[in-house]
């Protein structure tokens, strides 16, 4: 049953991922990723309606264009609070969404018969967001083994290792919480002291949506979603430490992935007290 409980200290975005959970959009549950294909609702066509329904209201929340300065706060638990209270609900509906194009995916494999016009569109389209060419037709094996939620906390650990809890000049003037590059010779910001570059987002949330795909599309973070698509298959819960131990191509030094792991093992319980009811 999904529960909504009271908000407080939590932002519009998190007041929206509340609502659509209690009107009942949270019909894609968020349960452990890449799961097997029986998953597949037996009412597809109501699965397709709700991921219309759920992308409206995904669409209408604040994207958040600024990031506000986290240095007024001293660093520790202020800063800490204040930085998990922006950002845990935005990842929360930036996976919802990717839960529901998933859900949908599954409702059109699981239904007899072939795709509408306005079906096969979207189809493309979607194939097209994560990167891959398909017909149109049918749901590719390999667009399921990409659209997929990503543990909310690997995503936190990963900000708050790239951007200092969201005080970096990368995330304070660009958005950019995940230490994504650029390569032309304009792009971005320049790191000082070095050549390269770092994107721009017009908002904290285009930062969290390019930071997923980019581990549900590049070819880097293969063997991140084959972990995923294993530990679902075996029935298990898709951990963020067993996602960290695949992400070899995303350090820049040897001992990268140790810091995310002590990330998570001294701040886990405090991203569990921001995460909201049925989600990732």
């Amino acid at each position: 049953m999904h529960r909504c409980r009271p908000l407080h200290r939590r932002s519009r975005a998190a007041s929206i991922l509340a609502l659509t959970v209690c009107l009942g959009i949270a019909a894609f549950p968020m349960a452990a990723p890449a799961e097997p294909a029986s998953e597949a609702s037996s009412q597809p066509l109501q699965e397709i309606a709700l991921y219309e329904q759920t992308q409206r209201v995904i669409d209408e929340v604040d994207p958040l264009s600024r990031l506000p300065d986290l240095r007024k706060y001293p660093a520790g638990p202020k800063r800490k609070q204040a930085f998990l209270e922006l950002l845990v609900p935005i990842v929360e509906i930036e996976n919802r969404r990717i839960a529901a194009q998933r859900q949908w995916l599954l409702a059109l494999q699981s239904r007899k018969g072939g795709l509408s016009r306005q079906e096969a569109t979207q189809l493309t389209a979607l194939c097209e967001e994560y990167a891959l060419e398909c017909s149109g037709q049918k749901v590719p094996a390999q667009l399921l083994a990409r659209v997929n939620t990503v543990p909310l906390p690997l995503v936190v650990v990963q900000a708050v290792e790239e951007s200092g809890w969201g005080t970096s000049r990368f995330a304070r003037q660009g958005n950019n919480l995940f230490g994504l590059r650029c390569f032309g010779s304009e792009c971005g910001l320049a790191q000082r002291g070095s050549g390269r570059r770092y994107q721009v987002f017009d908002s904290v949330r285009e930062s969290v949506r390019v930071y997923l795909r980019n581990l549900n599309t590049h070819d880097a973070y293969r063997q991140l979603r084959e972990q995923r698509a294993r530990q679902a298959r075996q029935g298990r819960k898709v951990t963020a430490e067993k996602l960290i131990a695949t992400l070899d191509n995303y350090a820049v030094r040897d001992d990268y992935q140790d810091v995310l792991l002590s990330l998570l093992r001294s701040n886990d319980g405090l991203i569990e007290q921001h995460r909201s009811d049925d989600t990732v």
